[in-house]
């Protein structure tokens, strides 16, 4: 199995993905700053109507380099890939370096061609599940509005209240206000950046569902995660059914709490965390998911429940730390 391929094709697919929504998350907050207190709903309004239509632009190319990626990384893990999901006659093979090409125009890296780019690769008959764009239309507008405009709104109504004992014109007011608005356009970036992703994120969760040779799915986080984020990756494939993986009889002692694949599908705001197919007991995952569950190992010998996830918590908080001061 190419290992060396396969982390850096996981390393690649999330940090294109980062660059896409951290572009979005960008681009939202720099239009917030036209977002008025005083007019907030008009100013508000034209906001949201310019976010949105970045984050379906972007949310189309976040699909697009999802189900690339989909494509190499099924071929590097089994030998068989997907039809492009472009539609149209399909040939019974493709080689690796096809799809390695169709990939590398995503990374903008210059792609080095290698011995195996002839070798041919079996197309499975597959018809790609469309995505729900008007669902993630109506997420997005949702999450735009509530952590921007409608927390903007509520802040400067407690603000507002502040007016008996202290001028609205005062220097301290306004201060507050500009730091609330602040506020408020750092989560609505947030929300974007999280939105954005929606694309790939539901290809690939669609796609793995419906593909019959998958047979579980592993997170991969970036490397700094949260400890939510890393409990998730620490736990390896979560699997669909324990038959399926060969499993049975494990008890899944010391594991971490994770043992339904939906909750891998959990994304909060500035999260940069994907979630991979797996096609066997052998299909590979990154070693720092390998690292985080021998650290869930010793961060809770002998705990459980809330207790073993509050010592989580406390020494993924720790690793946080000690990184930033590095």
């Amino acid at each position: 199995m190419p290992q060396r391929e396969l982390s850096r094709l996981l390393d690649d697919h999330r940090n294109v993905q980062a660059r896409i929504s951290a572009g979005v998350s960008a681009q939202a907050l720099a239009a917030w700053s036209r977002v008025s207190p005083t007019s907030l709903t008009t100013s508000a309004g034209a906001w949201l109507a310019l976010v949105l239509s970045v984050i379906r632009r972007e949310r189309a190319r976040s699909h697009q380099v999802a189900a690339s990626f989909y494509r190499l990384h099924r071929a590097l893990e089994i030998g068989y890939t997907l039809p492009p999901p472009t539609g149209g006659p399909t040939a019974d093979t493709v080689t690796l370096g096809d799809l390695r090409e169709d990939w590398a125009q995503y990374t903008d890296t210059p792609r080095t061609p290698t011995p195996d780019d002839a070798e041919a690769v079996q197309v499975d008959d597959f018809t790609w599940p469309a995505a729900d764009t008007t669902a993630q239309d109506a997420a997005a507008r949702t999450s735009l509005v509530v952590t921007g405009p409608v927390q903007a709104d509520r802040e400067i109504g407690r603000v507002s209240d502040l007016q008996e004992r202290e001028r609205l014109d005062s220097a301290d007011f306004l201060d507050e206000l500009e730091t609330m608005m602040g506020d408020a356009g750092v989560t609505a970036g947030g929300a974007a950046d999280r939105e954005a992703l929606r694309g790939g994120r539901e290809l690939i969760r669609d796609v793995s569902q419906v593909d019959s040779r998958v047979i579980g799915w592993a997170r991969v986080t970036d490397g700094n995660p949260c400890a939510w984020c890393a409990m998730l990756a620490s736990r390896g494939a979560v699997y669909r059914t324990r038959e399926g993986a060969g499993i049975k009889g494990r008890t899944g002692r010391n594991l971490p709490p994770v043992g339904n694949p939906e909750d891998l599908q959990k994304y909060h705001s500035m999260c940069h965390c994907q979630t991979i197919p797996v096609y066997s007991r052998a299909a590979f995952v990154p070693e720092s998911s390998a690292q985080y569950a021998r650290d869930w190992s010793r961060a809770t010998r002998g705990l459980a429940g809330a207790e073993a996830r509050a010592a989580w918590r406390r020494h993924i908080d720790a690793q946080r730390r000690e990184r930033r001061t590095a």
